[in-house]
């Protein structure tokens, strides 16, 4: 008896270091912004919008220079740390590409209310994309950065009118992640189940480009390989190995990684206006 009362005890105390510490390992959301898009040289617009729990996002609207044309807007979904502010350098290279960038911070982050958590990325995922399409005139796509990914490929799976997805070192879900590290492994079944990307992946029927840095020190190469294995119903699957940088510094440190994304673009857009998808003219800017 005495045994299994150990056990419960250890059993018990795990999960309760889990409830405790996995969001805090997470999310290391920043408040304070360093910078806006005008510093940037970025013309932009001060936007929000409101999760379905009445939790108020704030981001912006960055549009691309003149002399880019509008091809069409994307909504970026972040990665885990920071906020918006610390997005600008490649919000400024997706600009110049002809892409309008909506982007908010995720709860808890930056301007926004409320506290970062698995249930409200979620929600405010949907929040995001629904207030992009709102005012986009033209072909949305998606982006999503690293645990951005996750909220991405949801909104895609979901939102069939997107007319492409970007994933740069993007990974299946938490469980995965963890599942590489010993040292997480005694807190594996006590993860919450939220943030996965579960059979989102198979849904998915835009164009889709899966970026992953070769030397990813944070989310291994497999891992973004395996998601972009998942993206079976997408319309056109394409992989690119990021040859240089690592899991945060990839789009500096390679030049051929905003290239290979125009290339891309100008693949999906095409099928988008093959299809009848996002015809209408972005909007004047």
């Amino acid at each position: 008896m005495k045994a299994l009362l150990w056990i419960a005890l250890a059993v018990l105390g795990l999960w309760a270091v889990t409830r405790l510490l996995e969001g805090r390992l997470t999310y290391f959301p920043l408040r304070e912004l360093q910078a806006d898009p005008a510093a940037f040289g970025l013309r932009f617009e001060e936007v929000s919008a409101t999760a379905s729990d009445g939790v108020r996002l704030r981001g912006w609207y960055c549009l691309p220079p003149e002399s880019a044309g509008h091809r069409a807007d994307v909504v970026f979904f972040s990665g885990n740390a920071g906020n918006v502010s610390h997005r600008l350098p490649k919000i400024r290279a997706l600009a110049g590409l002809g892409l309008g960038v909506y982007i908010l911070d995720y709860r808890g982050f930056g301007r926004s209310e409320g506290t970062p958590g698995d249930a409200g990325i979620r929600l405010d995922a949907a929040a995001a994309y629904r207030a992009a399409r709102g005012r986009a005139a033209g072909p949305l796509g998606i982006y999503g950065e690293s645990i951005g990914g996750l909220p991405a490929v949801w909104q895609a799976a979901t939102n069939r009118d997107a007319a492409f997805l970007i994933l740069e070192g993007s990974f299946p879900g938490k469980r995965a992640v963890a599942a590489r590290l010993p040292p997480f492994w005694p807190f594996l079944p006590f993860l919450g189940g939220q943030l996965e990307m579960g059979r989102h992946p198979a849904r998915v029927v835009c164009p889709a480009l899966v970026l992953h840095a070769r030397q990813d020190e944070v989310i291994p190469l497999a891992l973004g390989r395996a998601v972009h294995d998942r993206l079976g119903g997408s319309r056109q699957r394409e992989w690119y190995e990021i040859p240089q940088g690592g899991h945060n510094d990839a789009f500096e440190a390679d030049p051929g990684f905003f290239p290979r994304i125009g290339e891309f673009l100008d693949r999906a857009l095409a099928a988008a206006r093959a299809r009848g998808a996002g015809c209408r003219r972005p909007r004047a800017s």
